[in-house]
Order: structure tokens, then C-alpha cells, then sequence
């Protein structure tokens, strides 16, 4: 289980049903003590009178007065029971039916004065709650016993237990829903370091505030330290790389000048070779200048929003005063107040390499549309040419392929926009236009997307 929230939504949850469980099961056998109490406090009474009823004869035979004791003594099997033991016999309540409360006097026989508490099986199935003590009548040691059924105990600790069971499941619920509120409310500084977090993958120069809990102070420390270096060590990688253009733009020129000595010198071969050479180092070095700017364009520090709609209207500008795009028409169809988390350098070299492409392959019309659906930036690319057939797709998209041999360049431009788009966290795929040309379809989470103010 990967979401904090439902794992302490669960724990909470599974807590609450165990508490609630062992209550309910605690509060069951404190009730049926206390039942089991009361009947035995009611008994003693019942005893009491009995054995100021006892009368003993002279042959240590036992009897007992009726006229005071509770009417159900008088009704047979009606669950309340006497019953006193004298050395010369037994008597027994009408409600006993002539059965005894035990078979063996010696085994139950209480000691002392105090009144006992037992349970016995009963005359009629049912268990008995038995109190028992030994009374002294006219110089005679008798046993005197009172027994009640403990089947109202048992209704009535079944009736409890369902009551309160019902009574505990709405309390869980309740307690359920405490512990979920608990939880979003225990969990809303996260959801800020979340909206923090997506504003610094629109704009690294951002960093996530101060003001946070002290539980989570040392995280956001830990993310606006690791941003620092990476956008320190970013910013010594650019310098690095341009310097490394610098350095070599002066053998490269040095070589540049050798091979028009040779051309003038006859060496027209050579040149050639020189040229080539030239021509191949130069657009690798671009290349690696282009990732470069790539990786600085997601991770580097003061990162400006770019608006598309306008950018690319731009590059339609360009491509239409070329001898190519003079004869194409250029379409765009992208939100104005769009602003984009990526820099332009990058974003114009992305679609200023498709845009050449597609001008030099499309017959009449160049389009370039975007959506916003499903967490995800879209921008569409398609020309009426030829297109690409689908098994040779994913190849020119590595570095070096080309298709056409009879152009220029060494094959650079579409890995070049993959490794830009990836690097600014996108995706690229190659299809069908619906003119039968090439669509190339761009794709970036929508986290980067801001809308203009209108001005």
C-alpha cells in the first residue's frame, strides 16, 4: 500500500474495530456479572425469608411456612426454587415438582454463616444461580438453598449484547469517519509541498517556503538544498560546454582554412574531405550543444515561460520567406494565453527543426495544433507529404539515421527534438496525418502549463 493516507486511514480503522470488538465483549461480561449480581442480592432476600420460615420438628424433620415468600415458590417449574436440608429429611418449594436442587448433600454443603453463591444445573434443564447458607433452627444446623434460572441472564445479556453491538457499529462508523478527517487534516501541509513541487518543475528558480511543519522541515529542507546543487552544478555544466564550443570554434576555423589552401593549391579531393569532416564535427558539436541547453532547460535556474501560440507564428514567419515555404500554407491553431515551463531557445529548436522538416517534405499545407486532455500538453505537427513508412519510424529518430540521402545535414534534426523533448520531460511519437502525411505528435504533463493574465 503505497498512499500514506489509506495506509493510516486503514491502521485507524483496523484499531477502532479491535477496541470496539473487545469492548463490546468486556461490556457483555461486566453485564452479565452484574445481573448475575443483582439475582444473587434477590436471592439472599428470597433466603432470608425462607429460613425465618424454617420450623424443625422433633425428629429433625424440616418445614417451611409459606405465607410470606414469593408467589412463584407456589408454581411448579417456574424457576424460582427453596429448598432446606435437616438431618431428618429434605423439604422443597411446590416449584420444584418434587426434585431436589442437588443429589448429594455432603458435596454442597455450605460452611459458616454467610450466605454462599453457586451454580448448579437445575431441576429443568436450565442452570441455576443457587445461594446457600447454614441457619441454626431451635438448637438444629439446616441448610437452607434458593435457586433462580440464569435464562433471563442469558436473554438479557443476548438482548444487551445485540443493543450495544448496534450501538458500537454506529460509534465505528463515526469513529471511521473522526479518523478520516484527522487524517486529510494531518495530511494538508503535504498537499502544499505538492502544489510547491509542481511549481518549482514549472519554474526551477523556485523553491519550496519555510513554512511548513516541523515534521516535515528537514524534507523541504533536503529538496531545496539537492535543487541548489543540481542548478549549481547545471550552471557549471553550461559554462563548461560553451566554453568547450569556444575552444574548439578556433581548430575548427584553423581546419577551415587549410582546406580552401588546398582547393586553391589543386588539392580538390582533399578539400573535400576537410570539408566533410568539417561539416560532420560541427553538427555533432551542435547536437551535444543542443542537449546541453536541453538539460539546462528543465533543471537550470530562471527558467522563463514561454508562449507557443506566439513562438510558433514566429517560425511561420521565417519559413515563409524561404523559396520552399513560399508555396506552403501555415496553420496554427494553439491557445494564446498558453505560457509553457520550458525555455524558448529549447522550444524553438524543437519546432523549428519538425517545421523545416515538414516544409521540406509537404505539398501544399503545414499545420501545428494543440490540446490539453487527460493530465497531459498535446501539439500536433503535420504535413501532406510523403510521410514515413511505419517500420522506419523509430529509426530516424536515432541519431545519425536519415531517410532521404539526397539532402543536406547528417541525419541530427529529429534526434536532436527526441532528446529535447525528453529532456523537458515530454514524449514524441511519430504517425499518420490525416492528409497522409507525417504527423508528429509532442506530449508534456500539463503540471507545466500557466495561463497568461490577459493584458
Amino acid at each position: 500500500m503505497r498512499s500514506i493516507r489509506l495506509r493510516l486511514i486503514a491502521f485507524a480503522a483496523l484499531a477502532i474495530a479491535v477496541a470496539l470488538w473487545a469492548a463490546w465483549h468486556v461490556m457483555g461480561l461486566l453485564f452479565e456479572h452484574y445481573t448475575e449480581r443483582r439475582m444473587a442480592d434477590a436471592l439472599v432476600r428470597d433466603g432470608n425469608a425462607v429460613a425465618a420460615a424454617v420450623r424443625v420438628d422433633a425428629q429433625g424433620r424440616p418445614s417451611v411456612d409459606p405465607g410470606d415468600l414469593d408467589a412463584r415458590f407456589r408454581r411448579r417449574a417456574s424457576g424460582l426454587y427453596w429448598e432446606v436440608r435437616a438431618p431428618g429429611g429434605i423439604a422443597g418449594s411446590p416449584s420444584l415438582g418434587g426434585k431436589t436442587l442437588s443429589a448429594d448433600e455432603d458435596d454442597r454443603a455450605a460452611t459458616g454463616t454467610a450466605w454462599q453463591e453457586a451454580e448448579v444445573p437445575g431441576p429443568y434443564e436450565d442452570d441455576l444461580i443457587v445461594v446457600e447458607r447454614r441457619v441454626s433452627v431451635g438448637g438444629t444446623s439446616v441448610l437452607v438453598r434458593v435457586g433462580e434460572d440464569d435464562e433471563p441472564i442469558d436473554r438479557a445479556g443476548a438482548s444487551f449484547q445485540r443493543e450495544m453491538g448496534m450501538f458500537l457499529l454506529a460509534l465505528g462508523a463515526a469513529l471511521a469517519l473522526a479518523a478520516w478527517v484527522q487524517v486529510e487534516l494531518g495530511l494538508w501541509p503535504l498537499r502544499r509541498v505538492r502544489r510547491e513541487l509542481a511549481a518549482m518543475a514549472r519554474n526551477p528558480a523556485q523553491r519550496l517556503s519555510a513554512d511548513h511543519p516541523r515534521e516535515i522541515d528537514d524534507l523541504a529542507q533536503a529538496i531545496n538544498t539537492l535543487a541548489d546543487a543540481r542548478s549549481d552544478d547545471l550552471g557549471r555544466a553550461r559554462r563548461r560546454a560553451a566554453d568547450l564550443a569556444h575552444a574548439l570554434k578556433t581548430p575548427l576555423a584553423a581546419l577551415a582554412a587549410q582546406s580552401r589552401v588546398a582547393r586553391a593549391a589543386g588539392a580538390t579531393a582533399a578539400a573535400d574531405a576537410i570539408d566533410q569532416t568539417l561539416s560532420a564535427a560541427a553538427a555533432v558539436l551542435e547536437s551535444e550543444l543542443a542537449r546541453a541547453r536541453a538539460a539546462a532547460s528543465r533543471v537550470g535556474e530562471g527558467v522563463a515561460a514561454t508562449r507557443p501560440a506566439a513562438l510558433v507564428e514566429g517560425l511561420f514567419a521565417v519559413l515563409e520567406r524561404t523559396d520552399r515555404g513560399m508555396s506552403l500554407v501555415f496553420d496554427a491553431d494553439i491557445p494564446g494565453d498558453w505560457e509553457i515551463g520550458i525555455d524558448a531557445g529549447s522550444f524553438a529548436e524543437i519546432f523549428g527543426n519538425l517545421l523545416d522538416n515538414a516544409a521540406r517534405h509537404a505539398r501544399r499545407v503545414v499545420r501545428v495544433d494543440a490540446a490539453h486532455d487527460a493530465g497531459r500538453l498535446r501539439f500536433t505537427v503535420d504535413d501532406d507529404g510523403p510521410g514515413i513508412p511505419a517500420g522506419e519510424r523509430d529509426g530516424v529518430l536515432r541519431r545519425g539515421v536519415r531517410l532521404d540521402e539526397s539532402g543536406s545535414g547528417h541525419g541530427l534534426g529529429l534526434s536532436i527534438v527526441a532528446d529535447l523533448v525528453e529532456a523537458t520531460g515530454g514524449t514524441i511519437v511519430l504517425g499518420d496525418a490525416p492528409e497522409h502525411g507525417l504527423r508528429v505528435t509532442l506530449s508534456w504533463p500539463d503540471t507545466l502549463l500557466t495561463r497568461a493574465e490577459p493584458s
